[in-house]
């Protein structure tokens, strides 16, 4: 498919800006599609916890998966509902916890605004109080390196746009259970395991496949929601593998239909039988 040449079931999808412009050297104007960017106020009752520049679409699941990854709802057992602002294109996501539930304080008093390139934090929110993980899954390797494709063909939107993020959760056995994309990388993973958390799927049996760099909220927003092996197209950074190590998760990097690098707790990982 032609980058920018829209198929009619996604043409009229929230995530996408149609533009006019000239193409240098180009006899006439062109047109073409974009990802949309735009903000997204996240709230837990009547406090206001983040505005994050996300893509339209998956908007309960984005709010939801961020505020299980960041440690500000403490399980998705505390939900007890999710409600949007009503409007086309949600401009505000509230949850409401249920009777008794007690949640950090300081951070519903810290509001924070978050580009769609990277997080902005605290210094506080450097402390990692994620508990280390249990035995979790074991991936064959082919399962790994499939999921490769998997990923790639759910990418409607960079087929048609570019310029957006993916990340996916899969099954031991290699099977796609949902892909989400967004402009931010750690935007689609809290898509991606907002989604499974609001369809009752549990984590603790898959692994997370994502586009993006896997920089410490890769691990940690997975570590939290119980998510024992992460995998990126992209490389880690010093920080994911440390903790990634300490939490006892199995951090995968470089991922290729043919090879794959493993930083951390290779023993989760099994060569498939010729």
């Amino acid at each position: 498919m032609k980058r920018g040449r829209v198929p009619s079931a996604f043409a009229d999808s929230p995530g996408l800006f149609r533009w006019q412009g000239q193409p240098w050297g180009a006899p006439g104007p062109e047109e073409g599609v974009v990802v949309v960017e735009a903000p997204l106020e996240i709230a837990v009752g009547d406090a206001l916890v983040a505005i994050l520049m996300r893509t339209p679409g998956l908007d309960r699941e984005l709010a939801v998966g961020y505020c299980l990854g960041e440690g500000i709802v403490p399980n998705a057992e505390a939900i007890e509902s999710v409600e949007t602002d009503g409007g086309e294109v949600a401009q505000r996501v509230t949850l409401r916890l249920r009777p008794g539930v007690s949640v950090d304080a300081e951070k519903l008093s810290k509001p924070r605004f978050i580009r769609s390139g990277c997080a902005a934090n605290t210094p506080g929110d450097w402390a990692c109080t994620v508990p280390p993980l249990g035995a979790g899954a074991e991936v064959a390797d082919s399962a790994l390196r499939g999921s490769l494709k998997l990923l790639a063909a759910a990418q409607e939107a960079y087929k048609v746009a570019g310029g957006i993020h993916a990340a996916g959760v899969f099954s031991a056995s290699g099977e796609a259970v949902v892909v989400c994309e967004d402009i931010g990388r750690h935007n689609a993973v809290d898509k991606a395991l907002g989604a499974c958390v609001l369809r009752g799927i549990p984590l603790g049996d898959k692994f997370l496949l994502g586009t993006g760099r896997a920089s410490y909220e890769f691990v940690t927003k997975s570590a939290r929601l119980g998510v024992s092996l992460v995998a990126s197209l992209s490389s880690p950074t010093s920080l994911s593998v440390q903790l990634a190590d300490v939490l006892n998760q199995t951090l995968v990097g470089y991922v290729r239909p043919r090879r794959f690098v493993v930083y951390t707790h290779p023993w989760r990982i099994r060569r498939a039988e010729p």
